[in-house]
């Protein structure tokens, strides 16, 4: 039976050292150091190299990190299962959520997303960064997900080397400017600024809002290659 999850604003609770963000019922951990315009985010449970990185990187990288509280792939809201990079759009919610969910009735799909839409600008509000800042999500590959999945959406390309095990390893961003930075670098890198997939992720709700994002994909396990990219971007990016 569906339990819609009432939640009149999004709100910041504090336990301990923690503090705690909620978007639907899904809680991120915030994890604060000094007042940088650098934002992180973590959305997949089962990523756990990007999780380890994040977690080490924040303690000395000036920023805000946001960390799914979540040990799975998906989240559940209102007793529904959902992959949390589709929830940044109605559509690209809706989409996941009948993928996901078997018998689901027009009852419990409409319930589900009017509570999303009620709190998804909310919450982009808090994890995007100030003017002139960066969003940057950390992602490992776990299936065959690769680089390939994303040359017939990206407006711009450089790649480096798109064979196995390489092209499981790239940059997605949503600005020309990093694009430009990026693609003098020895990684992959796709450029994404239009709306012509409209499939919930976080990249595609930062474009249309003009948000600098960087997606940083490698495999999981690959935790001496991501650092480097994400090293890469800290020391080439503005």
């Amino acid at each position: 039976m569906f339990k819609l999850i009432l939640l009149f604003s999004l709100f910041l609770t504090v336990d301990g050292h923690q503090t705690i963000i909620q978007f639907g019922g899904i809680e991120f951990r915030v994890v604060q150091n000094g007042e940088g315009d650098r934002r992180y985010i973590w959305l997949h449970g089962d990523e756990k190299t990007a999780r380890l990185l994040l977690n080490d990187h924040i303690k000395t990288q000036p920023g805000k990190a946001f960390l799914i509280n979540n040990e799975e792939r998906e989240v559940k809201v209102g007793g529904l299962l959902l992959d949390p990079n589709r929830m940044f759009s109605r559509n690209g919610t809706k989409k996941n959520l009948q993928k996901m969910n078997a018998n689901l009735s027009s009852s419990e799909l409409n319930q589900t997303l009017d509570l999303l839409d009620k709190e998804r600008g909310r919450f982009f509000d808090t994890v995007k960064p100030p003017p002139g800042g960066l969003l940057i999500a950390l992602h490992n590959s776990i299936r065959n997900y690769s680089i390939k999945d994303e040359l017939a959406n990206s407006d711009e390309i450089s790649l480096k080397n798109s064979e196995h095990p390489q092209h499981h390893n790239f940059f997605i961003c949503t600005n020309e400017n990093d694009f430009k930075i990026l693609s003098k670098s020895p990684y992959n890198v796709v450029l994404q600024k239009s709306q012509t997939n409209d499939d919930g992720t976080l990249s595609r709700l930062a474009a249309s809002k003009g948000i600098r994002y960087i997606n940083i994909e490698t495999r999981l396990g690959w935790l001496s290659v991501q650092k480097k990219m994400l090293n890469y971007v800290e020391t080439h990016l503005p």
